[in-house]
């Protein structure tokens, strides 16, 4: 290996263990995920880092720090060449907080990516309670926009109890939609077990809305 390609290689480390991480700006952010498209080297490296991460993290922390252990000594040994050397500090930072910063922000954008799935003007029209209609208005814009979402969760847990109350009331109705933006929230907050708690009783409460029931199925499907 030239002194080229181990710079490419060690460039590229750098630039996945920064994204995975979390330690890139947005525009930073942007640019990677752009040339993750376009090179096919990066995205292999990308794809091999991510998966020995996740890999490791299944083993077991005690067995993580060993394999670390035995890693750094036989680096301190110089029996590795350059690449290996790379791959175990990698390994190094990636085990111990490159997969929890993965999952976290893949958490967090897939709440991202399915907030808009159902627009609060296609859900909320105005037709019935006034104040039930401002108080859903208001809570599902923000999480559709990320904002206030500790005070947002809280409301809308009580709200999804509400509606499924065996008496009806004015939120009754919006139990699949309250359910949805409840479990999106969470997602947002990087939540992962309580929205897939709320995603499992949407699914079971959304059998006779087929649309909600099917988006539900496929976002349980992007937690596993």
């Amino acid at each position: 290996m030239d002194n080229i390609e181990e710079d490419i290689l060690q460039q590229n480390e750098d630039r996945i263990s920064r994204y995975l991480t979390g330690q890139m700006s947005q525009e930073e952010e942007s640019t990677f995920e752009t040339d993750l498209s376009n090179d096919i080297q990066l995205k292999a490296q990308a794809e091999t880092m991510a998966r020995m991460a996740k890999a490791m993290n299944t083993i077991g922390v005690e067995r993580d720090k060993e394999y670390i252990s035995q890693m750094k000594s036989a680096v301190t040994k110089k029996t590795l060449s350059f690449r290996w050397v790379s791959v175990a500090a990698s390994f190094a930072l990636l085990v111990t907080v490159g997969y929890q910063a993965y999952e976290y922000n893949r958490i967090g954008n897939l709440g991202k990516e399915y907030a808009m799935t159902f627009p609060v003007s296609t859900i909320v029209r105005g037709e019935e309670n006034e104040d039930v209609t401002e108080t859903l208005t208001t809570l599902f814009n923000n999480v559709a926009n990320c904002e206030d979402l500790k005070n947002t969760i809280t409301q809308l847990n009580e709200l999804w109890k509400l509606s499924q109350s065996d008496t009806y009331n004015d939120y009754t109705t919006y139990a699949p939609y309250i359910g949805w933006n409840l479990a999106i929230a969470h997602l947002r907050n990087h939540d992962k077990k309580n929205a897939k708690s709320v995603l499992t009783d949407v699914k079971l409460n959304s059998i006779d809305n087929p649309l909600i029931n099917s988006k539900t199925t496929d976002l349980l499907t992007e937690l596993l």
